[in-house]
């Protein structure tokens, strides 16, 4: 008998064991982690958005200033009808070929400003769409972090739920034992009511949230399909104050650089119509049935050509004005950015070593509730407090624990502006695996 009731023991074991076995490997390959939700939404822009054909249109643009001393050759063929009549009515039908081709030798230099304005343009615009990808990802992690913290309020939700479910069972036998009021299981039972309300209320949230997240990556998410549990870890040798130098060599900062590194050429460019140009031109024309007596005529000719602006009623030299007035505006409007993002950097500094200390008294706090529920538990089971105070020190500890989860999804929420602005985003994101 004891030899089968083992037996059975431990075909329930075995049972348990490939139960977690198959729920654990379900989790492996069907639930999306933080990583790969970034790896998703990485591929998703370099392949199928935007991004991509600003790409092809910058190398379109590096191509066309690159061809400084091609030639521009055009074709051209003309039918003519030429009729006399004097005496005799003659009438000669010709055909004419032309090939051209027109090379400038000479523009104020404007082909090689207009080359180092695209390349350096480019070259900002790379590090610009690089920062765009980042504040995408920056979402999509802010995203996480919020559903991760709904997920943990949901979580500190149920078990609230519990706790009132044992205090109305626990309530309902005191009840019938005249040991408590009417009035008391009445508040535990409003109380459970409230707590199941308010985990509807999460379940809402969760699902709004995975609504952006979804448009983000283009999927249609559950928030069962995402693995919560992964907390993204910071070293806290990334986590450092820098000098404002030190952001410039961040991806926003490189872009900032290098279009900066564009108004003077873009600047110089708007001479053009101001200073001489020189093209080179040759021409090769056959023409069949040139006259009555010439059958076919062969010509070709080599010019030379110089222009020189003189006057135009100062219309270019007002057009460069304007050009001048708005490269001042730039270098201004250049200046407010570098501004804005020293301060963005400065009031996220603020903000992180606030909620760094918020959290740390946030935890003391709730340690200190803890022992107060413990305590109110048996003061309340030995009648020598009310209901009412019990109640309200397991809100308070509840209410105290979803706090701590906002300031950590708070303080999550600055140190991204930080990462991205120290430039280490990139090394947190292959940390991830």
């Amino acid at each position: 008998m004891e030899f089968k009731k083992f037996g059975k023991r431990m075909a329930k074991i075995k049972v348990t064991i490939i139960s977690l076995f198959l729920l654990f490997n379900f989790n492996l390959t069907n639930a999306y982690e933080i990583s790969d939700l970034i790896r998703i939404l990485i591929d998703k822009n370099e392949n199928s958005s935007s991004f991509k054909y600003d790409d092809l249109i910058d190398d379109i643009d590096l191509e066309n200033a690159t061809n400084i001393y091609i030639p521009q050759i055009d074709y051209s063929y003309s039918l003519t009808n030429n009729s006399t009549s004097a005496d005799t009515t003659s009438t000669i039908n010709s055909n004419t070929n032309t090939i051209s081709a027109t090379m400038n030798l000479y523009n104020g230099g404007f082909s090689q400003l207009n080359l180092l304005a695209t390349q350096t343009r480019n070259q900002a615009y790379d590090y610009l769409r690089t920062y765009q990808k980042e504040l995408l990802i920056k979402e999509l992690i802010n995203g996480y972090n919020n559903l991760q913290g709904l997920v943990l309020k949901k979580a500190n939700q149920k078990n609230n739920i519990k706790f009132f479910e044992k205090k109305v069972q626990e309530a309902e036998i005191l009840f019938k034992a005249s040991r408590i009021t009417k009035t008391d299981l009445l508040d535990f039972q409003n109380e459970l009511i409230e707590a199941e309300s308010l985990l509807l209320d999460y379940d809402r949230q969760i699902d709004n949230l995975m609504l952006q997240v979804n448009k983000l990556l283009d999927m249609e998410l559950q928030d069962e399909d995402v693995n919560f549990t992964f907390s993204i870890s910071i070293p806290e040798n990334s986590v450092k104050k820098k000098k404002f130098s030190d952001l410039m060599n961040s991806t926003y900062g490189n872009y900032l650089k290098y279009i900066e590194k564009t108004y003077q050429p873009e600047l110089e460019m708007g001479k053009k119509d101001l200073k001489p140009s020189v093209d080179l031109s040759y021409t090769l024309s056959d023409t069949d049935k040139f006259s009555s007596t010439v059958n076919h005529r062969r010509s070709s000719s080599i010019s030379l050509a110089l222009s020189v602006p003189l006057y135009d009623g100062k219309k270019d030299e007002n057009e460069f004005d304007i050009d001048k007035y708005e490269y001042e505006k730039k270098l201004l409007e250049h200046k407010d950015l570098k501004k804005d993002m020293l301060n963005i950097y400065l009031e996220s500094w603020n903000n992180y070593d606030f909620y760094q200390q918020k959290i740390s008294n946030q935890k003391q706090i709730i340690d200190t509730l803890k022992l107060k529920l413990k305590g109110d538990e048996i003061l309340y089971k030995s009648q020598k407090i009310s209901v009412t105070r019990l109640i309200e020190t397991n809100n308070d500890l509840n209410d105290a624990n979803n706090i701590l989860l906002d300031l950590n999804t708070q303080k999550k929420y600055y140190l991204m502006d930080i990462l991205i602005l120290n430039g280490e985003l990139k090394k947190i994101i292959n940390g991830l695996g």
